[in-house]
């Protein structure tokens, strides 16, 4: 019977961030021969896209269907940034449920399975955790995985700080780019427990982009009981005006156009939308999926992003990028690698004090800084190893 790992992160929505991780991850365990299954908020669409099996959660109650539908997997992956409560105090306990249920499901599973769950955490994002009980839940569920690698240093510092000792830095998945993004039937000729295929550069050379800036915007983050798709909704209202000022007056001072893409549609289109009806000049709304997004990152001189992957996306293209420092782990993710990509405040938005002025200051630091991206990305993905080294050693814990 084929090993068969769960992998557990925020899968079946349509955020393309985290639908690039699973990619990669189910991509990684092909590669090993190992059958990937997603956990997932829609297991449906999920198999559809990704050609893996999926099971079914989307609440951390009904724990008991997910521990039977976990029975026969063999080990269990956590991946993304998951570990925070930024955006929601349910957070925690909605992906560590996850964690706990494949804990539990071991007693049910048949003889051929380990007496003791297997679990391991790479690719992993920590943020902003409110709350003793809510760091505790992360720290007890993380010192009880056989592995810990997280995708940034400052994410290893919060681990380690709160009180789990061994954490390893490795890389966010997604960096593995197209050498993972992969179809499964190209994956799955691959011999067993072979390694995925070395990283081999950017996915473009520089001319072949046009002379467009692409942006890649978010509602922002507001805590409260209710749903992220709910809150959403009208977060992004007091920001709107300075935003369409601030892109207006970078489009006129490089004279290039705008191509705005969301990678979350259900919530990035609406604040896309009414951010075209308020700016003078024009802008394309780009339609994204999983098998474009890469490309049409790439079609843009430089990369203006509030989304993680979206700055992911600029480094694997080679990219100057402006970071929207809407959250840690943007600011995390530009400091990596040597100091890549310049970084904006969006506090002022909040304060209605957000100068037009810097967002072009920042956008010719970019540019200033663009002959640090290609070597910021090597040494990003030189740290993918240390993910692959995980993987392996859990391998060999269920083998």
């Amino acid at each position: 019977m084929a090993l068969r790992i769960a992998l557990a992160g925020w899968y079946g929505s349509d955020n393309l961030g985290d639908e690039m991780i699973l990619s990669c991850m189910a991509a990684s365990l092909r590669a090993r021969g190992v059958e990937p299954v997603a956990v997932s908020i829609d297991p449906e669409r999920t198999s559809a896209v990704h050609g893996v099996e999926a099971v079914a959660h989307r609440s951390p109650l009904p724990s008991a269907a997910l521990r039977r539908s976990l029975c026969r997997a063999h080990a269990m992956v956590l991946s993304g940034g998951v570990v925070q409560s930024e955006t929601s105090p349910w957070n925690m306990w909605f992906h560590m449920s996850r964690l706990r249920a494949y804990r539990r499901s071991v007693p049910a599973a048949s003889s051929h399975r380990r007496a003791q769950a297997v679990v391991a955490a790479i690719g992993l994002g920590v943020g902003h955790v409110r709350g003793a009980g809510s760091r505790r839940m992360a720290v007890a569920e993380m010192r009880r995985a056989c592995r810990v690698v997280t995708r940034d240093t400052a994410s290893a510092q919060r681990l380690r700080d709160w009180g789990v000792p061994d954490v390893a830095i490795g890389a966010d998945p997604v960096l593995a780019g197209d050498a993972a993004l992969v179809s499964s039937q190209t994956a799955a000729t691959r011999p067993p427990h072979s390694r995925p295929p070395e990283p081999t550069g950017s996915t473009r050379s520089r001319s072949d982009a046009t002379d467009t800036i692409c942006v890649i915007l978010r509602p922002p983050n507001r805590r409260g009981i209710r749903t992220a798709a709910a809150k959403t909704r009208t977060s992004w209202q007091p920001w709107i005006g300075q935003l369409a000022q601030s892109l207006d007056a970078l489009a006129e001072h490089s004279g290039m156009t705008l191509r705005l893409l969301p990678f979350q549609p259900s919530q990035d289109n609406p604040m896309l939308v009414a951010l075209r009806q308020r700016m003078r000049t024009d802008a394309e709304l780009v339609t994204l999926n999983i098998d474009n997004v890469l490309a049409e990152v790439a079609r843009s001189r430089f990369v203006v992003t509030m989304r993680y992957h979206g700055a992911i996306a600029a480094l694997l293209n080679d990219q100057a990028a402006v970071v929207l420092d809407y959250s840690p782990k943007m600011r995390s993710l530009a400091a990596e690698g040597g100091g890549w990509a310049s970084i904006v405040d969006l506090a002022p938005l909040d304060a209605r004090r957000f100068e037009p002025g810097a967002l072009i200051a920042a956008a010719n630091e970019a540019q200033d800084k663009s002959h640090r991206t290609a070597e910021a990305c090597g040494l990003l993905r030189t740290r993918l190893k240390i993910n692959d080294a995980a993987l392996d050693d859990l391998l060999e814990l269920i083998q």
